[in-house]
């Protein structure tokens, strides 16, 4: 199956170890990784592939739990080629593997205001589209007018945010179906100190979040709760599987000690939700992604 692989301008890897770049330094390998260079590779790609080859998509894993096992088939990796931003204010035209943190730092050298209170968070402009990244003030849906779609079979598609039906931490995506790129409004704020506001949400994550081998929040806020206040209740503040960690600085992220494997993260998230559940009769959702094989 590998051996058919359609030509493409990317590039292909094979046998890649997630375990050199995901951000909590954990996972298998898969098969083989396509890093298109742009969304007409992607399609010729996926119009082409073998009927039989499995594909999953990931931005940057920094909301991805990859297991042990790794992934079977093809991972598509948008993050390495597909990263262009155009300014034609009042909007912005950006690739889906543009880094969230690129997008605004160049905004903010333009003098552009868009996403600057997300500045901080490190996925994917794709990645956020996908889980309406936010913060309790700022969502993606704020500025989102529309994003491409290419599904599983190579056929596009323009969805606006309204069509898109955004909710909390879901962009509502259809199922195989990939965000290509994002048409964002952005507009002139010569008048604002971008730079103030980036440093205020800079010191803010700095202060309540930890750094190095972890990822994003780990469950979503119930309604009306915060996830970690019932973590916390439920004395799971200073858990650990193995390698795995309950954060002391924030207790909804987990961190890699220094020799995690995916399955402790697993393990510990699922000691978590039953505690909660035990202790308070509220089931955690996970906002963190899980992917692969064990």
């Amino acid at each position: 199956m590998l051996h058919d692989l359609p030509k493409v301008r990317g590039e292909y890897i094979f046998n890649y170890d997630f375990r050199v770049s995901s951000f909590l330094r954990v996972g298998g390998r898969c098969d083989v990784m396509f890093c298109p260079m742009d969304k007409n590779d992607l399609i010729g790609f996926l119009r082409n592939r073998p009927s039989t080859l499995d594909v999953a998509v990931i931005g940057n894993t920094s909301n991805t739990i990859i297991l042990d096992g790794g992934v079977k088939g093809c991972v598509i990796n948008l993050s390495r080629h597909m990263d262009r931003i155009k300014f034609e204010l009042p909007i912005a035209i950006v690739d889906a593997g543009a880094l969230l943190l690129d997008f605004i730092n160049l905004s903010v050298m333009q003098s552009v205001s868009s996403c600057e209170k997300l500045y901080g968070i490190p996925g994917t402009v794709g990645g956020a589209i996908a889980m309406n990244a936010g913060i309790p003030e700022f969502e993606m849906s704020d500025v989102l007018v529309s994003a491409e779609l290419v599904d599983y079979h190579g056929q596009e598609t323009s969805v606006t945010t309204q069509e898109l039906n955004m909710r909390y931490r879901s962009g509502n995506i259809p199922s195989n179906s990939i965000v290509t790129s994002a048409t964002l409004r952005a507009h002139s704020a010569m008048e604002v100190d971008l730079s103030g506001i980036i440093k205020e949400f800079t010191m803010r994550r700095l202060r309540s979040q930890p750094v190095g081998a972890t990822c994003g929040s780990t469950f979503k806020n119930p309604p009306n709760m915060k996830a970690w206040e019932l973590i916390k209740a439920s004395g799971c503040d200073q858990l650990f599987i193995g390698g795995a960690a309950v954060s002391d600085k924030h207790c909804n992220f987990l961190v890699n000690t220094g020799n995690a494997k995916a399955s402790d993260f697993v393990e510990l998230i699922e000691i978590i939700k039953n505690r909660v559940l035990e202790k308070t009769g509220v089931l955690l959702e996970e906002e963190i992604k899980i992917i692969g094989e064990y």
